[in-house]
């Protein structure tokens, strides 16, 4: 490192920890033969060094930071961002055509530095193009004069899988046709920056853009610190403004909601975390309804009206009445309430008519006249094959560019084509000439990265060259539009993928300036509404409240809620269950001569009964015939093999690692309702399920290779390690316990959550205990089986203070099923499901499951610790097996009531001429 004297601003050579990065250089396409790319290494603009291999200004801090910290240290810093990644549950979801594949986003370590005024020229050309489609958006749908003049090509619009017939002269309440406009970026090789795509239908990326900053800044404050970058948290408050401007007429505090496709789409983190950013509910197309031409949203038993929608749903499905009739993610007449003026929904329906990159080859010509301006961003350079010169251009050169078919969305790579592919291409652009477009393949501006540009989640040991891009965002204010300053960056794959912009990994967008953002107004959150109104609903009248919308609304969170409750506490309880089943084991491994050993069996096989997985274990075999008073070495492994099973086996219902797979989808499907800690426990707990799986599976592999069938004798070795793995799992879901307790409101979707908590609970208890002593076994049997019965139920310390010598059916049963003040005990749950149910506002109680629950109540007082120990001539607790029996079947049905009626979400309505895209 290097500085001229006399100068505040040091010059800098890269040095040291940037040797790598400007020795290699970058090189774009290592391709020969006609046809490819002539785009050589050094083809590219670097961000980081000028021509002469000094640092840029802009960069200079971070390379004086870096310079110090090392290669090894930048490492650290890349996993201190995935472990930041992973705590705070940043996901993304990959569907292969079949399954959707939840894996952790994957973002940079090595923030992309843009000098501050270079953004200020680059926000202006953002602004301009937003205005140029904007005004473009309207025309098209409404006058259409750009077409009839010649400036845009019919086909270019009536021919694209975004233009909306049905939203033709849809008027919106707002200066502008296009309130959100994302535009992907990079610089060319002279150091220009041109567009490669515009998102005008539903842009995602805003969320993870909020959040990668939070990430990095928490995982590296040093360095954000010295670069000290322009905020871009700023912008949601400017986007919920400019939310509540777009209400209908006459409307003066609207209510705004985000619309999103539900919890598996692949942008579903991000929507979730935009919501909470701009502190609207999300919700999915089953939380809302039309009625009389107004959209309302389900909010506790009564209905809310929506004013303002921000659409994340495709607009083809956002209303099965009037567009896409096979769609079930939208709310079924929803473009009548647009026409009737009763619901503004952004972007506007139709808006995604403007992602046809063939329009990129009008703007040019269209920037004059609609403007009265040259365009100032241009794009990478396009040809449409519907015009006869350009479409020449096209054959000419199929292998070295970019190729898209506008209307079936099909796109292909000319440089990864194969001859025969680009022959049957070639035939197709001549028969559908309009269709086809194509782009060139530009060479991105190179920037410093860490990952490898094999796949998401893969780093480097040392900084490296990689293209990038920027995906900017601006959104509608006023008679303008404003712009992040920043943005969700992207590092490219290398050689002709990156150039065909698939991206490999995010990157946070960090422009320099002093200056601390704009100033976000606020607005009071008071509000006086009218009483009510009545709208008809299946013929009968709806009160409507416009009350504050609460945060647990709709019958479908409510339902998350619930399960979420449920398979937290199956998680844990099953997750006890095999830890105790390892641990008896483990002592008759180390103890073989301990009374009672029939019990270590029996006690398995009960556990996979009522969890459900025997029928995948088959423990049976396991149980201890007449002569047999000790499990055989064989016996003993394969038990251990079958609890590694029951632990990490995802496929088998009732596993631990099933029920933590749909604890976490739980939990995820209502993100905007959860603390921003919840990921903190919980991705431990995916981590180590996963882990274990990992290691059972080489264990069994190992085992095969050397002619063993399943785990044999590596199963004892497994024993710690699943006593680690059953300790983590508890740690995370008893933290999450306390979270919920303690950081969120005790609102009504809390409620039902911790109704579900206790339904499953009470399941839990009484099937255990049904199926543990309904058979009365002699004595050394029964106290080993009450020993771990109470450990199960975390009630030995107790019962230990309480009871002395002995354990003694009656003395447990008063324990677990009659203490009041016991939380794990029968009573308690009843208690507390009364007084959830009870507890929830008047619209939500249910008559008929709280009348359940004080039946069960009354069921259980009129038994007592005695009544049920007493066994019949034949050697049964028939009266114990009658009560959990009922108990069983009560609490069941309570959750089947429940789904019936408070959490069921109506039908969409569907034309009765079936589906299909009108």
């Amino acid at each position: 490192m290097t500085s001229t004297p006399g100068n505040a601003s040091a010059v800098f050579d890269a040095s040291t920890v940037f040797d790598r990065y400007r020795n290699e250089g970058y090189t774009l396409f290592d391709l020969a033969g006609p046809g490819d790319p002539d785009l050589v290494s050094g083809a590219h603009y670097d961000e980081l060094l000028d021509s002469a291999g000094m640092v840029r200004p802009a960069w200079e801090d971070l390379v004086r930071l870096y310079q110090r910290r090392g290669d090894s240290r930048l490492r650290e810093s890349a996993d201190r961002v995935a472990a930041a990644v992973r705590d705070d549950g940043v996901v993304y979801n990959e569907f292969d055509g079949q399954t959707t594949h939840t894996r952790d986003w994957d973002i940079d370590a090595v923030p992309l530095i843009v000098d501050g005024v270079e953004w200020a020229e680059l926000e202006k050309a953002i602004t301009q193009r937003s205005m140029l489609l904007d005004l473009l958006l309207r025309d098209l749908y409404r006058d259409q004069k750009t077409i009839t003049s010649g400036l845009v090509a019919p086909e270019m619009v009536f021919g694209h899988s975004g233009y909306i017939r049905k939203a033709a002269r849809l008027e919106v309440a707002g200066p502008h046709a296009l309130f959100l406009h994302a535009v992907d970026v990079s610089r060319s090789a002279d150091g220009r920056f041109v567009v490669y795509r515009d998102r005008t239908q539903a842009p995602s990326g805003i969320g993870f853009s909020i959040v990668g900053r939070r990430l990095l800044t928490k995982a590296l404050p040093q360095l954000f610190q010295a670069c000290a970058p322009r905020p871009v948290t700023g912008f949601a408050g400017t986007m919920r403004l400019a939310l509540a401007e777009y209400a209908p007429p006459g409307v003066d505090d609207p209510t705004v909601a985000v619309l999103s496709p539900g919890s598996m789409s692949e942008t579903a983190f991000d929507q979730a975390y935009l919501a909470s950013s701009l502190g609207y509910p999300l919700v999915e197309g089953a939380d809302l309804t039309v009625r009389d031409g107004a959209v309302y949203m389900r909010s506790l038993g009564r209905y809310k009206r929506v004013d303002v929608l921000l659409r994340r749903v495709d607009a083809a499905y956002a209303d099965p009445l009037d567009l896409r009739t096979d769609s079930r993610l939208g709310v079924a007449g929803l473009v009548e309430a647009i026409s009737r003026g009763n619901v503004t929904v952004l972007n506007t329906l139709g808006s995604g008519v403007l992602e046809n990159p063939a329009l990129h080859t009008a703007l040019e010509r269209l920037a004059p006249v609609l403007l009265d301006e040259e365009l100032a961003l241009g794009s990478v350079t396009t040809y449409w094959a519907g015009d006869d010169l350009e479409r020449s251009k096209i054959q000419s050169r199929i292998g070295s560019l970019v190729l898209t078919n506008t209307r079936t969305d099909e796109e292909f790579v000319g440089p990864l084509l194969d001859a025969r592919t680009r022959a049957e291409i070639a035939a197709r652009i001549d028969a559908q000439t309009w269709q086809w477009v194509g782009r060139e393949l530009d060479a991105y501006s190179v920037a410093p990265t860490i990952t490898t540009g094999a796949r998401p989640g893969r780093h480097t040991t040392a900084l490296r060259a990689a293209p990038v891009s920027i995906r900017a965002f601006s959104v509608a204010q006023g008679p303008t539009y404003a712009v992040m300053p920043g943005g969700l960056g992207a590092v490219l794959a290398d050689g002709v993928e990156g150039a065909a912009h698939h991206v490999v990994s995010a990157k946070d967008v960090w422009v320099t300036s002093t200056e601390v953002g704009g100033h976000v107004s606020r607005r009071s959150e008071t509000r006086v509404e009218p009483a009510g109104e009545v709208i008809p609903e299946a013929g009968r009248a709806v009160s409507l409240e416009y009350s504050e919308v609460a945060a647990a609304a709709s019958p479908r969170v409510l339902a998350d809620l619930f399960w979420l409750g449920r398979y937290a506490e199956r998680t844990e309880q099953v997750t006890r269950l095999a830890k105790v089943s390892r641990q008896r084991y483990q002592d008759f491994q180390y103890r073989p001569w301990m009374s009672g050993t029939p019990a270590v069996p029996l006690l398995l096989h009960t556990v996979t009964t009522i969890t459900g997985t025997d029928g995948y274990l088959d423990t049976a075999d396991l149980v201890l015939s007449g002569t047999d008073r000790q499990p055989s070495p064989d016996q003993v492994n394969e038990a251990i093999e079958k609890i590694a099973d029951l632990t990490v086996a995802r496929s088998i219902p009732g596993s631990v690692a099933y029920s933590v797979e749909r604890l976490v989808a739980s939990a995820r499907a209502v993100r905007d309702q959860m603390s921003t800690s919840t990921w903190m426990v919980l991705a431990p707990v995916e981590r180590v399920v996963a882990s274990t799986a990992r290691l059972v599976a080489r264990s069994r592999a190992d085992s095969a290779g050397a002619g063993t069938e399943g785990l044999g004798d590596a199963a004892l070795d497994l024993g710690p390690d699943l006593g680690r793995t059953h300790e983590e799992i508890l740690h995370g879901v008893l933290a999450l316990t306390g979270l919920q307790e303690e950081s969120m409101v005790h609102d009504p979707g809390w409620m039902f959550m911790d109704l579900g908590r206790r339904i499953e609970r009470a399941i839990t208890l009484a099937d255990l205990t049904r199926a543990m002593f309904t058979e009365a076994h002699d004595t050394d049997v029964e106290q080993a089986l009450l020993e771990s019965y109470l450990a199960a139920n975390e009630s030995s310390v107790i019962y230990r203070r309480r009871n002395r010598g002995l354990y003694r059916f009656s003395s447990v049963a008063e324990l677990l099923l009659f203490d009041p003040t016991n939380p794990r005990s029968m009573i308690f749950q009843l208690e507390k499901m009364n007084h959830d149910l009870t507890s929830v506002p008047e619209p939500l109680r249910s008559a008929g499951a709280e009348r359940g629950v004080q039946d069960m109540i009354a069921e259980l007082r009129r038994s007592g610790p005695a009544d049920l120990a007493g066994v019949d001539p034949q050697g049964n607790r028939t009266g114990l097996a009658e009560l959990m029996t009922t108990l069983r079947t009560g609490s069941r049905d309570l959750s089947d009531l429940l789904s019936r009626t408070r959490f069921a979400v109506p039908q969409q309505a569907q034309p009765i001429w079936g589906g299909g895209e009108m």
